[in-house]
């Protein structure tokens, strides 16, 4: 691996995940059931004409890295896109479906080793399975973490049932990286693309929350936490939290310190397309918090992420190398040339 930078937000797809689904939904059966659902009708149909534009990106690695190159990004750590997650299909098709994202993000990994390292999907509507999951992902596969929803179904991520997960990612010492889906409040958001704008930062700042306020991150504080899109709102208004916890009995039913004591478990993509709130993000959370993330390649990412971080120029060159590479070496594992 060059000195360059290494981008921690970027999804991939597979063409069997379709087939698979096929087994038991129609087409039609799983555009309404897994992206009507999560975008609401209009934006969904208008993804029809945006997603086949950019399928190339998302499955070919070679037009990847051409696009990595373009972007003076070396190195890519993958992540499989949101719609993967598919936390609301059957118990038996979940575990099939993760098994095989995790397969085929592993087998790209090994045919372009200088270029790619992945996070692992987990059948998470299944816990039991999950954890048997995670210890093949991570022991037999080599994958470096893994990428989860905001929450799964109806349950939060504070839900003891995952806690075991929990637990085995603190022993592995290997990151959770959080991305919102299925947002919250969605019959509100159906206008203006609102369920992405608002309803994405939403959900992560909701997940944060529950972790911190279930007593997760108190039961397994070596717990390391990669937020999607900069946090969403949470490092905007984590002294409202704070506030909160010391006035409100609610906040202390189950943690017994305020929120603040946990924010060193949380870590921070790039993401704001703002860099006064870039600023912001890298003066709270610390230039070891902070991730290089571009979101590929969805419209919605960071077309100039070394340029988004060359002008943090209020901060040391040494914190901008941290952000731009250091940090993911560090947190996934890598290993620097």
């Amino acid at each position: 691996m060059k000195h360059a930078a290494i981008d921690i937000h970027t999804h991939v797809e597979f063409a069997g995940t379709l087939a698979i689904l096929k087994k038991r939904y129609s087409e039609e059966e799983i555009f309404d059931r897994f992206v009507v659902s999560a975008t609401g009708r209009h934006s969904a149909e208008l993804n029809r004409g945006i997603m086949a534009g950019i399928r190339d990106a998302l499955r070919d690695p070679q037009k990847k890295i051409r696009d990595m190159e373009e972007k003076g990004l070396e190195f890519n750590v993958l992540s499989s896109t949101p719609f993967a997650f598919l936390y609301e299909v059957e118990d038996d098709l979940a575990i099939e479906l993760a098994r095989f994202h995790n397969d085929q993000l592993s087998e790209m990994v090994k045919k372009y080793p200088d270029r790619f390292a992945a996070m692992a999907t987990l059948p998470l509507q299944v816990p039991d399975e999950a954890l048997k999951e995670l210890t093949r992902a991570t022991k037999t596969l080599g994958l470096r973490g893994v990428e989860i929803g905001s929450h799964v179904g109806k349950r939060e991520l504070g839900d003891e049932v995952f806690w075991p997960i929990y637990k085995a990612l603190e022993d592995l010492d290997m990151p959770i990286f959080i991305h919102p889906h299925h947002v919250a409040g969605l019959d509100r958001l159906l206008e203006f693309y609102l369920n992405n704008l608002i309803g994405n930062p939403l959900d992560t700042t909701i997940a944060a929350a529950n972790l911190i306020f279930s007593g997760v991150l108190e039961k397994y504080p070596g717990l390391k936490i990669i937020l999607a899109h900069a946090g969403g709102q949470f490092p905007y208004i984590i002294g409202r939290w704070e506030h909160g916890y010391q006035v409100r009995p609610e906040c202390k039913e189950k943690v017994h310190q305020s929120p603040m004591a946990f924010f060193k478990n949380f870590y921070f993509d790039t993401i704001t397309h703002h860099p006064d709130a870039l600023r912001y993000l890298v003066s709270l959370a610390g230039s070891d918090h902070v991730l290089l993330g571009t979101d590929y390649p969805y419209d919605m990412g960071d077309e100039n992420p070394v340029q988004t971080v060359s002008q943090l120029t209020r901060i040391k060159a040494a914190d901008r190398r941290k952000i731009m590479r250091e940090n993911a070496i560090a947190l996934f594992g890598l290993k620097a040339s």
